[in-house]
Parts: structure tokens; sequence; C-alpha cells
């Protein structure tokens, strides 16, 4: 355990719209700790008044079903917080946090820190802000659930995760692949389905590497609502 610096927080759109003096209180009483891969953070149902934030590697939201069944609700990557509300009024946590590699998290008590002038009212607006942000979130996953077919929602991930211009890419999946059918709503097998269909527009996968040699014809299938996108489906 370490107690937390600006670089920690930096590119968080939380942290971003606090002035310089709360963020200085706030991180004067953070901590960042230090997990491995397949930790369990938090559980559904705890009480908690920690903010969370993601410093280094990946973290899943999920929720068990009566059955086991795992949802996977979001899965956050660095600079991603999560608990904000829960955490400002010391509530019970609505999603259980697991980490998806080897992670760093930062940690801040937000009613401790509420004493620092001017804390309450700027945290209360950039927590409402940061919970707008990731109720924007989950509706576009619940339309893509709703709208798209298994092969367009890989492909719109995928699409989230090429870099640059070119008309070329290559991705590395940041989590194994079981995952990533949770958090596209679908079975593995159905992911496996999904790669096979997508081979028709140029779409390999080696284990963890998917290689697209047409990103522009990537993204057209992605966006196609039309018959021949769910043909290809």
């Amino acid at each position: 355990m370490r107690k937390a610096t600006p670089r920690d927080v930096a590119g968080n759109t939380l942290f971003e719209k606090l002035s310089d003096p709360v963020k200085t209180c706030l991180l004067s009483k953070a901590y960042v700790r230090d997990f491995r891969r397949g930790t369990v953070i938090s559980f559904q149902g705890d009480k908690t008044n920690t903010l969370k934030l993601v410093v280094r590697g990946w973290v899943k939201l999920f929720r068990l079903a009566p059955n086991g069944d795992e949802a996977i609700l979001q899965t956050l990557p660095k600079g991603k917080s999560f608990d904000e509300m829960t955490a400002l009024e010391t509530g019970r946590c609505t999603s259980s946090a697991e980490t998806l590699s080897n992670c760093s998290i930062l940690f801040i008590d937000l009613p401790a820190i509420c004493s620092c002038p001017k804390a309450r009212a700027e945290l209360s607006s950039a927590v409402l802000l940061a919970t707008s942000e990731h109720l924007v979130e989950m509706s576009d996953q619940v339309e893509q659930l709703k709208v798209k077919t298994a092969p367009q929602r890989l492909s719109s991930f995928l699409m989230e995760h090429i870099c640059g211009e070119s008309t070329t890419g290559e991705i590395e999946l940041p989590y194994e692949k079981a995952v990533l059918a949770g958090k596209l709503g679908m079975k593995p097998e159905s992911l496996s389905r999904a790669f096979k269909r997508l081979k028709e527009i140029g779409v390999c996968c080696d284990r963890n590497v998917v290689q697209v040699n047409d990103v522009p014809m990537l993204e057209a299938y992605s966006a196609d609502d039309t018959a021949e996108a769910c043909a290809l489906a």
C-alpha cells in the first residue's frame, strides 16, 4: 500500500472536475493497493464509503443471479472509477468488483474528506457527472444487446480498440475471451461463432491477438442494420 499521487488520477473525468485545493485534499487522504489477477475487490451488498479508481490493469463489475450465473456489467480500464455514488452516501455496493489482471486500485474514503473546504459540494457535482456517464455507457450496452447481432457486437468492440487511422489493424484482447463473451452478452461458444462469421470480412483471431485486414469494412458492418448484416450473423 502506498500514498496516492496526482499521476494516479490523471485522465479521470471525476477528478478533472475538481478544483486544485479539493483534489490535493482528496489525494492526501487516498492510498493505492496492488491486487493480483482474479482478486475480488468488493462484493455486491458490501457497505462501503470508498470511491475506487483503476490506476493500472482491468477490473470487471458483475452481479450473480440466484442460479449462480454471472452477468458482467462493465469492464473498467485504467482511469475509470466505480462505487462513486455509493461511497458518497456510505451505501452498499450494487455489484461485485474483481480484477481481470494484476491491478493497482486507488481508494478514497469520501465521507472522511468532506471536512475539506468546498469538498462536499464539488464531490457531489463530480459524482453525479460520473454516474451520468456510467448510465450512458450502460444504455449503449443495452441498445447493442437489443438491436445488434452477436457478430456486430463483437465488431463494435474491436472498432473501439483499433488505434490510429490505418485501413488494417492488430488488436491484443485486453482480457480472456470468456470475459469478453460475458461483456458482449453471449456465451463463449457464441463468441467463437461470431469470430468465425467475421472471417468473411477479413477478421482473423489467433489466441488473444486479432488481425483486422479491412478496418473500413469492419466499421461499416458494425453499424449496418440491413438484412445483409443479419444474413452474415
